[in-house]
């Protein structure tokens, strides 16, 4: 039997670094590729693993420079992957940019680098790996319940999420996210336009027309909400339930929240550890009963619009 290839993107540090970690101690005799833009960074994260898990690695850690907004950088892994190994099993997407909310930075530019990142660089990347993905295999794409989308007719099940929540500090930071989510609604026809896109064309149409609106000033009265990161998130679970009609005959794509995680990202606020918000990662990445075409939170499905 080959060994079994995963690619994890943004895996330097944060969740990236501990889906790495946690398939890394659980997955026998597989190949993990930790990438990462940096390629110091990256060498010295599965350094630092390696020396970190000691007898309790299980699989090979390698690193592999990845910037999955640049063609080349893509095309370099695509054709790595494909030499050595002739393919991959899970690809898990987890590179991403999140600016605070009192970033002084441009608003077109925020815009601009998130969309690129988030949504973009994520499209690029699957897009080239998944003609490489053995049957059988797996996407992943984290994402964010900040992602979810809202028109005021209904509300998303957060409710329920919220109401199984035992910690107070973690209940409290989830009200939060359910009213800001609440407050800043999408359009109807906005929501319809995302959830019934039809080609991957529909969605970058979407995306760009939020990114003029930005640059206009009137986000909220073209039906989105002011947050680029939220919209990014939207356009990428959109993408995962695209690429899952046409693509799930074959393989397991699925998106996640792994939560609000104590990492650079969150400038260390969250309130679980990077250990924890790999779970659901790992979960999608490995588990025969995962389900396919969904968005989880906490390994629990959750409405995403």
């Amino acid at each position: 039997m080959s060994k079994k290839i995963f690619v994890v993107t943004g895996a330097n540090k944060g969740i990236g670094y501990g889906i790495v970690e946690n398939l890394a101690q659980n997955i026998d005799g597989g190949i993990i590729y930790l990438t990462a833009r940096n390629v110091e960074l990256g060498e010295n994260a599965v350094k630092k693993l390696t020396e970190t898990l000691g007898s309790k690695q299980k699989s090979k850690i390698v690193f592999h420079q990845l910037d999955i907004t640049d063609e080349n950088s893509v095309k370099k892994l695509t054709e790595h992957l494909k030499k050595t190994h002739d393919g991959l099993d899970v690809l898990i997407n987890n590179a991403a940019v999140l600016y605070q909310l009192d970033s002084t930075v441009d608003p077109n530019v925020k815009a601009e680098e998130t969309f690129k990142i988030n949504y973009y660089g994520t499209k690029r990347i699957s897009n080239y790996l998944i003609p490489l993905i053995r049957d059988g295999g797996r996407i992943v794409n984290v994402c964010s319940q900040g992602g979810v989308m809202n028109c005021g007719t209904r509300e998303p099940n957060y409710k329920e999420v919220i109401e199984e929540i035992t910690d107070q500090t973690e209940r409290e930071t989830y009200k939060g996210l359910y009213a800001m989510i609440m407050a800043e609604k999408y359009s109807q026809s906005n929501v319809d336009r995302l959830v019934n896109a039809k080609t991957e064309a529909d969605i970058d149409a979407f995306v760009e027309e939020f990114k003029k609106s930005v640059k206009n000033g009137n986000t909220i009265e073209s039906g989105f909400p002011t947050i680029a990161y939220r919209v990014s998130k939207a356009a990428e679970i959109a993408l995962t339930m695209l690429h899952h009609r046409m693509f799930g005959n074959k393989i397991k794509i699925n998106a996640c929240c792994p939560g609000y995680v104590k990492t650079d990202m969150s400038q260390g606020k969250g309130f679980l550890t990077i250990q924890e918000g790999a779970d659901t990662p790992c979960y999608l990445a490995t588990d025969p009963n995962a389900p396919n075409g969904k968005f989880l939170y906490q390994r629990k499905i959750i409405d995403w619009y």
